[in-house]
């Protein structure tokens, strides 16, 4: 089997610069823009806002998916918003996880030192943890709000799970945590624009639900420690 090595040699080069720009455009977005930035920059955009939007949340890795989420609720609504930010996420969840499957871990964080980040002591844990419990813990991270959503996408690309099981459960998984900020944004705009109390209730609701996402692994500690012994 022949091999063009010039070809190869330029398809490597290519992809290595497009990752760096990629992980340098997300540094620099995540220290320059604001969450009312955002806001502006997207509804700015007229027919083609829901595009830019899709396209901020799967090419802008500086930006938290929650922030983004929020942004969806308060400009598109709670549905739409609720769409476009599925669309978003599991878009997003692709280039991460191959770019750190195609470089490997010592090249990947290279050049995620360059930005100032670094994946050094999270990959053998997540391996680990990959290994012992397979879906069920990329299910655990995605649920809970707590772990960083892109990170989680470059750090999984280093396992050894397949594709298709990491990107099917990282997407119903995220589902309810993205649900709960999306509506606090809907919510949050309801509001601002002079809605009834009952919308602090709900967003108060929606806060708290995000709470026990976060508190889920203490939760099923405590359950299991109650209730196990029996």
């Amino acid at each position: 089997m022949n091999f063009d090595l010039k070809l190869l040699l330029k398809v490597g080069v290519g992809l290595a610069l497009a990752i760096t720009a990629y992980l340098v455009a997300g540094y620099f977005l995540k220290g320059v823009i604001k969450p009312e930035d955002l806001l502006n920059f997207v509804k700015d955009s007229g027919p083609w806002a829901p595009i830019v939007f899709i396209g901020l949340f799967i090419f802008s890795p500086g930006i938290p998916a929650s922030a983004l989420a929020i942004a969806s609720g308060a400009i598109f609504g709670l549905w739409t918003g609720y769409l476009y930010s599925m669309i978003g996420a599991l878009l997003a969840m692709i280039p991460p996880f191959w770019f750190s499957r195609l470089l490997g871990r010592k090249l990947l964080n290279r050049l995620l030192s360059m930005v100032g980040g670094s994946i050094e002591g999270n990959v053998e844990k997540f391996q680990q943890n990959v290994e012992k419990h397979g879906w069920r813990y990329i299910a655990f991270t995605r649920l809970i709000p707590l772990f960083p959503f892109s990170l989680l996408n470059l750090v999984f690309g280093l396992t050894r799970i397949g594709f298709w099981t990491y990107l099917v459960t990282s997407f119903f998984f995220v589902m309810p945590a993205l649900f709960a900020f999306v509506y606090i944004g809907h919510a949050g705009a309801n509001a601002a624009d002079g809605g009834s109390g009952w919308l602090y209730v709900k967003v108060f609701a929606a806060l708290g639900s995000l709470i026990l996402l976060a508190l889920l692994p203490q939760i099923v500690r405590f359950v299991k420690n109650r209730w196990g012994r029996k």
